[in-house]
């Protein structure tokens, strides 16, 4: 809990620093961005439609395990001492493990799409966000929250409405699609 403390009252200094400095600060909500332009739309329809895909094999893995946990139960329940029944047990456990391996492969496979995702998208904010900065002077923009081991925390506990910018870049975005 010490840690976003410290990086929030380091992000506080750094303000007041630019601040006296004469310079103009502005924040902005990278999140509101995501949600508002047909850009990070774009990019969250990519990474759910890859989320879905990788969802529809595991589904499809699970109702298999599904119905041969439900034979081999049946079986069980009707004290067949089959050596079938092994057999069955045997192919259980070795498709529940493989299904295990695949589901934490596609965990892994789905935070790295997500998070490549996310660097392209945050390359077209920040090119734009330059773009706003340099256009209105601006000394320093801060991000309202930060993410700190993947908790979203703020780092703007308070600012004047004036000063935020999300809609500028929100703006700029849209247009820069439309144009292209």
């Amino acid at each position: 809990m010490k840690k976003p403390l410290w990086i929030v009252a380091a992000l506080l200094l750094i303000a007041g620093s630019a601040y006296a400095y004469g310079g103009k600060i502005a924040y902005f909500d990278i999140q509101t961005v995501m949600n508002k332009t047909t850009l990070g739309k774009k990019y969250q329809g990519i990474a759910s439609g890859y989320y879905e895909s990788r969802k529809k094999v595991l589904d499809t893995d699970a109702e298999e395990i599904q119905k041969l946990r439900e034979d081999y139960d049946k079986q069980k329940q009707a004290n067949i001492n089959d050596p079938a029944q092994k057999e069955k047990e045997d192919i259980l456990n070795r498709k529940i493990a493989e299904f295990e391996k695949i589901r934490a492969e596609f965990g892994d496979e789905i935070s790295k799409k997500n998070e490549e995702l996310t660097n392209e998208f945050n390359q077209h904010v920040f090119a734009v966000l330059k773009d706003i900065a340099k256009r209105e002077k601006l000394s320093l923009v801060l991000n309202r929250t930060i993410s700190i081991s993947k908790v979203e925390v703020q780092s703007v506990v308070y600012a004047d409405e004036g000063l935020d910018i999300t809609g500028k870049i929100v703006a700029e975005m849209n247009k820069k699609e439309v144009v292209q």
